[in-house]
């Protein structure tokens, strides 16, 4: 039995959000939990390794003073040589292990990270993703998922590591010479205090530069998959104006993030080099006046300069924190995204339906505000079989109504049954895969034709994806005007076909189910009239017995309906046949009809 991925993973969010994380940054940090253990391993070998590279300085600060010391034999230098080459090469050993548990943690956790991601946004609903940016959305899953890959994956435990080199560093010091040790604790502050100054100023200019960037995403986005209206209506001169703006817009502020590093850096390097200086005079006293030797100031010297990479890492890691706060901020905000239109909790699965549909007292509303209903008080019943066609002006609810079936959206008050049983008591699966939506927005993935007919059922053989294709018209042109047939791969957004041929492959998906529902959602708007007729006719042979919703301004479709409901601002202003409605002098359907009628008389003048 295959797993059910969707269960298994609001499982899991259940639990990752009743957590009580005081911050964005804590909550992406839970994800190392499920590693601490090799976690734990990896700091401990690279703390290891850091203790045998501080100790190489002190074995050559007593090489140092073996050779200029006459009265030491030379040969004292051979058992120092062996023991710094045996450290050497522990050390390196120890080197490749720790970067292959780094990369280990980095890459399992930015898995389940990314995992998580994808999954949480399968779960949103329609409304959900019209309120955000495609473009945010791409931008948050990719790059700032990378993001938090290099910090994972290197950063995190590298902090930690080189935080303890440094105290270790500063401990093997003091063990040298105090006076000079202290003299270092000394400036140290100076150090910090400007490391807190441009952590702040960073934090500010990282999140305008995030939303920028966002913004350039999106904007690139948009422009590919709308490259067919930017060159219909030569709008390339603009775009590119546009974008280049954008584009400059974020190279301004990625600029002001340079300016401050660039500005900040000199200062650590100088703080760094006036030290240096400091050391190696008042070392030279010392050396001098014999209360220190000048092989241990020249250990000292190079184990200072060892600090120098640890202290430059953990100046550039507390000033990319904010980058990261606010990445993890980013983030968390989908894996934290309410999920409007949630799965019964332990919901029953429909059987094979029928097709009867009730709805009974049906209103809905986007933004739950009963002062502005998209749907009214909607009451109705449908036979399994019948064909219904929704007819209305522009934005009165009929994509709205047909919606609510599969539960793209949530009734806002009232049930809607589909064999006496409510939609809100059954699994998504079971209710959605005995349901066909067609809607006007054709969209097809970077797949062969077969895979895109055959996608909500991959049980299909080739012959049965090819009867599917013959009821929506579409099988000779796949057989007499693609080179590969079946197994072409459409390109992206299906740009190299017909608006109407990308209908019919849309259509094809739909019936491959063999829906008991089906929703034709202004689904044959661009294949012409006879293709229309064609298809209808292959589909009530084919699937008679199949309840159909159907919302178009065709005719011929409009007059063969067994029911047309007419609605208007959200409520059902009329019901019945097509003979029953015309013959109703004062309905709006007589009047739709009539201007429509007379728009088609003018198309074919």
């Amino acid at each position: 039995m295959k797993p059910n991925y969707r269960n298994l993973f609001l499982k899991k969010r259940i639990k990752f959000l009743e957590s009580n994380f005081k911050s964005s940054f804590k909550q992406i940090l839970s994800y190392l939990w499920d590693y601490k253990l090799i976690f734990i391993v990896d700091l401990f070998v690279g703390i290891l390794q850091s203790i045998l590279l501080l100790t190489f300085p002190l074995y050559l600060g007593l090489s140092l003073d073996i050779l200029v010391d006459p009265a030491i034999p030379i040969e004292n230098e051979f058992p120092i040589f062996i023991n710094i080459i045996i450290i050497q090469s522990i050390a390196g050993l120890l080197y490749g292990v720790r970067i292959y548990i780094n990369r280990w943690i980095g890459a399992n956790i930015i898995f389940n990270l990314r995992d998580d991601l994808f999954m949480t946004l399968q779960l949103m609903s329609f409304k959900w993703f019209d309120k955000h940016k495609t473009g945010d959305l791409i931008s948050r899953a990719t790059s700032d998922v990378n993001l938090l890959k290099e910090f994972f994956g290197n950063n995190l435990q590298a902090f930690i590591r080189e935080t303890i080199t440094l105290l270790f560093s500063f401990v093997i010091l003091s063990i040298i010479n105090l006076e000079l040790a202290l003299f270092i604790l000394i400036i140290s502050p100076v150090l910090f205090y400007s490391l807190i100054l441009f952590r702040k100023k960073m934090r500010v200019l990282f999140k305008k530069s995030r939303e920028v960037y966002s913004d350039l995403t999106r904007t690139i986005q948009e422009n590919w998959q709308g490259i067919t209206v930017v060159k219909s209506f030569g709008r390339e001169s603009y775009e590119m104006k546009k974008f280049t703006e954008e584009n400059e817009a974020y190279m301004e502020d990625s600029k002001g993030m340079i300016k401050l590093q660039s500005f900040f850096d000199p200062i650590i390097l100088l703080v760094d080099n006036i030290a240096f200086l400091i050391v190696i005079l008042l070392g030279s006293t010392f050396v001098l006046n014999g209360n220190l030797t000048f092989g241990d100031l020249f250990a000292f010297v190079i184990v200072l300069d060892f600090t120098i990479d640890p202290i430059y890492f953990i100046s550039r890691f507390l000033g990319n924190m904010p980058q990261i706060a606010e990445t993890c901020e980013r983030v968390t905000q989908i894996l934290n995204s309410k999920i409007d239109i949630k799965e019964k909790e332990n919901a029953m699965e429909l059987p094979p339906i029928k097709g009867n549909i009730e709805f009974k007292n049906v209103y809905f509303t986007y933004n739950d505000d009963e002062n502005h209903y998209i749907l009214k008080n909607l009451s109705f019943k449908v036979k399994p079989g019948e064909n219904i066609a929704i007819l209305g002006a522009t934005g009165s609810g009929k994509s709205s109504l047909v919606k609510l079936i599969p539960r793209f959206h949530e009734i806002s008050k009232g049930q809607i049954l589909i064999d006496g049983i409510d939609i809100r008591d059954v699994s998504f699966k079971s209710l959605r895969s005995q349901i066909g939506y067609v809607s006007q927005e054709c969209f097809l993935f970077y797949r062969s034709i077969k895979e895109n007919i055959g996608f909500g059922n991959k049980n299909l053989d080739l012959e049965e994806i090819k009867k599917v294709a013959i009821v929506s018209d579409i099988h000779h042109f796949i057989e007499e005007e693609l080179p590969q047939k079946y197994d072409t791969k459409i390109s992206e957004g299906g740009m190299t076909l017909s608006g109407g041929q990308k209908q019919r492959i849309t259509i094809a998906r739909a019936l491959a189910i063999k829906p008991k529902i089906l929703i034709l959602d202004d689904a044959t708007s661009s294949v012409d009239v006879d293709t229309e007729y064609r298809i209808q006719k292959h589909f009530k042979k084919i699937f008679k017995d199949s309840t159909t919703f159907l919302i178009t301004q065709r005719l011929s479709s409009v007059r063969n309906a067994d029911r047309i409901i007419v609605l208007k601002d959200g409520e059902i202003s009329q019901s019945g046949s097509h003979e029953e409605l015309m013959n109703q002098d004062d309905g709006i359907y007589k009047k739709l009809y009539l201007s429509l009628k007379i728009e088609e008389k003018a198309q074919w003048a």
